[in-house]
């Protein structure tokens, strides 16, 4: 075991630990989202229908460019029984497995060079979008279920409040 702590970050404290905990956490993540939809479609309600309140085709709108072309399917969006869709497709899982690896790599970097203010505060900001994102799936577009990406909630929520509480300590002015 002691071959491992070479390799561990040398910086003062426990939350240089966390950032390369949290950066394995998301390349195995990133990982999953390359090779199955399985985990990401537990994360995501799942069925949709597309918006039939939308406005037609014209020259200057196209129903299918619209963000809010699919609708959760429920009794009142989907009353025959129309076929739903499913938002998470290979594309999502391939761009959300991006954005995650390149949040790995910033938190790892970040994990030995915590006294670099531009480092940490990057770093922080992965955590902050993190939230945001899940955040807004659950209680914005309501395409999230809380059970599964409660986990991102801790783990976002203990980044931000350990690295805004404890900037001082470890960024060198």
């Amino acid at each position: 075991m002691d071959f491992l702590q070479d390799y561990l970050p040398q910086a003062k404290g426990y939350l240089p630990y966390y950032l390369v905990v949290t950066s394995i956490l998301a390349v195995g993540n990133s990982l999953q989202n390359y090779l199955t939809l399985h985990f990401s479609r537990r994360l995501y309600n799942g069925q949709f229908v597309p918006n039939q309140s939308l406005p037609p085709k014209t020259s200057s709108f196209n129903p299918e460019d619209s963000t809010q072309k699919l609708l959760p399917a429920s009794a009142a969006s989907n009353p025959k029984g129309a076929r739903t869709q499913d938002q998470v497709t290979p594309l999502a899982a391939r761009l959300f497995g991006t954005y995650t690896i390149i949040s790995a790599i910033v938190r790892i970097y970040a994990a030995y060079n915590l006294h670099l203010a531009p480092v940490y505060q990057m770093t922080l900001w992965t955590y902050v979008v993190a939230l945001v994102h899940f955040g807004s799936e659950y209680a914005v577009y309501r395409t999230a279920y809380l059970g599964p990406i409660a986990t991102t909630f801790f783990f976002a929520t203990v980044g931000i409040t350990w690295m805004t509480s404890q900037y001082s300590f470890y960024v060198q002015l």
